[in-house]
């Protein structure tokens, strides 16, 4: 059945330019959203088939199309190579263009001219509503632009089907968000205290501290993946760098303070480098 209606005569004439132009996950989606508002389009199965590099998969749309339409031209020559055939058809006529401005089918009661004017459907950023766009999410469906969209390896995605299958990753509970931090907070203050009490001056130590802050700060992150259970939280990373990073900054301020300052410049070394060790250590 011919596609009706100007909303999926657009969706159809994206979905093609999107094909033409290599895009065959965004021409998947909007040939299939097409098709889950009219399951007789028969423009959609086909160029779903066209698109779709499963020959399996192939062979099973062209035989819907052809359920649909038994004479449609290109399903019986293209199943036919698919099933190593020779099949003689006739000419395939030439498609009719997609229309998508407006046209003048009769008067519309509703228009005071009596002109019809269809409405040109254009798909637009879920999170920014004023960019135009023909790319969707492979998962749900939505329309993203090429700012918000995601390349992973089945397909381009949003920022919230992204965030929500990570969260699947989660499963920190809120027991190891309070045990966490009570473990690793005193046990980096401590080491924060030494580090800032006895690294001071001479270039060798500085440089040593280089070496010793990564290892210690992968220390602790692995510390703090153990006492929650090797149970991973979004959060979690951020916690534990914040905890190495407070262990520093308390017994340092403390130190200037009372105008002794002997390890100020290791302790920043420190500080940058257990830090950044502590939070890829809890990723």
């Amino acid at each position: 059945m011919t596609i009706s209606g100007p909303r999926l005569r657009t969706l159809l004439g994206q979905a093609e330019r999107a094909a033409v132009a290599g895009k065959r996950a965004a021409a998947v989606q909007l040939y299939e959203q097409i098709l889950e508002e009219d399951a007789t389009a028969e423009e959609a199965w086909l160029g779903l088939a066209t698109v779709t590099t499963d020959e399996a998969e192939q062979k099973k749309l062209y035989v819907h199309v052809l359920t649909l339409n038994p004479d449609n031209g290109m399903a019986l020559r293209e199943l036919a190579r698919l099933r190593g055939e020779i099949v003689t058809t006739p000419e395939p006529m030439e498609p009719e263009p997609v229309v998508e401005e407006a046209t003048a089918a009769g008067p519309d009661p509703s228009s005071d001219d009596g002109e019809v004017i269809e409405e040109a459907y254009e798909l637009a950023c879920y999170r920014h509503p004023n960019r135009s766009t023909s790319l969707r999410c492979y998962s749900c469906g939505k329309p993203i632009c090429t700012q918000c969209a995601i390349k992973t390896p089945v397909g381009y995605r949003c920022p919230d089907c992204v965030r929500n299958l990570e969260n699947t990753l989660y499963e920190a509970t809120p027991r190891d968000y309070l045990l966490v931090p009570a473990v690793i907070f005193p046990l980096s203050l401590v080491i924060g205290y030494l580090v800032v009490r006895f690294a001071g001056g001479g270039f060798f130590l500085l440089f040593f501290m280089f070496a010793i802050g990564g290892a210690i700060g992968s220390w602790i992150g692995r510390v703090g993946h153990r006492v929650a259970g090797r149970r991973r939280g979004r959060y979690l990373p951020i916690i534990v760098a914040a905890c190495v990073a407070l262990g520093v900054l308390i017994p340092a301020g403390l130190f200037f303070l009372m105008g002794f300052a002997p390890g100020l410049l290791g302790g920043g070394i420190y500080l940058f480098v257990a830090t950044s060790a502590a939070y890829y250590q809890m990723r």
